[in-house]
């Protein structure tokens, strides 16, 4: 038997099972719903998310979270297409005329795919699970009172975060910043898992706010430094310090006031937000049908996910 025609039996073998790639793609490494995900999509999401990383040395841990973000985007994705949701050439523009990081990446024809579902992603939160969301003056009033020790005249400062779930993404995203030549709000937009990525990791904090372990690393920073990676029970966080705030003098405090509490009433309307879409995707996985094809991967799965 001649090496084209083991490659079709085996082709039929999997089209039986899981389905034959055809026209040059690779296998089908999972089905969500019964839809196909195919090693060669998975491998361009993994290039474009990791860059010169990929390649044989990326831990099948790393991997294997990679994975499950992509099929929970894929959920998402299909979710909006049921929806009747698209994104126009115009709506790509007009984001990367608003930040000139995406400007290349609207040139290039897998970045711009990228970009698009992206933005798709965030258009399906924004107008399907985050439609009716309402916050009342009562929750805020009770999110400030619950955050009173903030409103003091302590000193601060304002940092962006990125955050991963392990150190080699974490060290990743780094270098993509402090040498790549990446804008840290748009990789922490795109990339972080911290609870400020839709701000562009931007949050402000009182000296004594955060973990000791993580105000360490920000104490020796100058505005516009970038810390080391470091290690909390939340995970692999990078920093930026933005800028240091010192308490302002007593004919500014009432001014300080009010504007802190305009900073915890938008702080409590993202965090309620990324609750309801974190609930929602969680709903999506849970009724999902998604199998994880072991065999084709290429790396031991670890994932949380193929389980139901």
């Amino acid at each position: 038997m001649t090496r084209s025609q083991t490659t079709l039996v085996l082709c039929l073998i999997a089209w039986a099972t899981w389905g034959c790639g055809g026209s040059g793609r690779s296998p089908v490494i999972a089905r969500i719903n019964g839809g196909a995900v195919y090693r060669s999509d998975f491998d361009r999401f993994l290039a474009l998310k990791l860059g010169e990383f990929t390649g044989p040395e990326v831990p099948d841990a790393l991997q294997s979270q990679m994975l499950d973000e992509y099929v929970r985007r894929r959920l998402v994705l299909d979710e909006a297409a049921e929806a009747g949701l698209a994104i126009s050439d115009a709506e790509i523009e007009q984001a990367a005329a608003e930040n000139p990081q995406l400007k290349s990446a609207a040139a290039s024809p897998d970045m711009r795919e990228e970009l698009a579902d992206h933005l798709l992603v965030e258009k399906y939160y924004s107008q399907v699970v985050l439609r009716e969301v309402q916050i009342t003056t009562e929750e805020v009033q009770k999110y400030i009172e619950q955050n009173q020790s903030r409103l003091t005249e302590r000193p601060g400062f304002y940092v962006r975060e990125i955050r991963a779930q392990s150190r080699e993404e974490a060290e990743r995203l780094r270098e993509e910043v402090t040498t790549g030549g990446g804008d840290f709000a748009a990789v922490a937009r795109l990339h972080s898992d911290a609870p400020s990525a839709e701000q562009g990791g931007l949050a402000r904090y009182d000296e004594g706010q955060l973990p000791e372990v993580l105000e360490k690393a920000i104490r020796p920073l100058q505005p516009g430094d970038v810390s080391a990676v470091i290690k909390s029970s939340y995970g692999f966080h990078v920093f930026k310090l933005e800028r240091r705030i010192q308490p302002y003098p007593g004919d500014s405090r009432r001014s300080q006031l009010d504007e802190r509490r305009a900073q915890l009433a938008e702080e409590f309307a993202a965090r309620k937000n990324q609750q309801i879409v974190d609930e929602a995707l969680d709903r999506l996985v849970k009724s999902a049908a998604i199998k994880i094809n072991q065999s084709a991967l290429g790396f031991t799965y670890t994932g949380e996910l193929g389980q139901n």
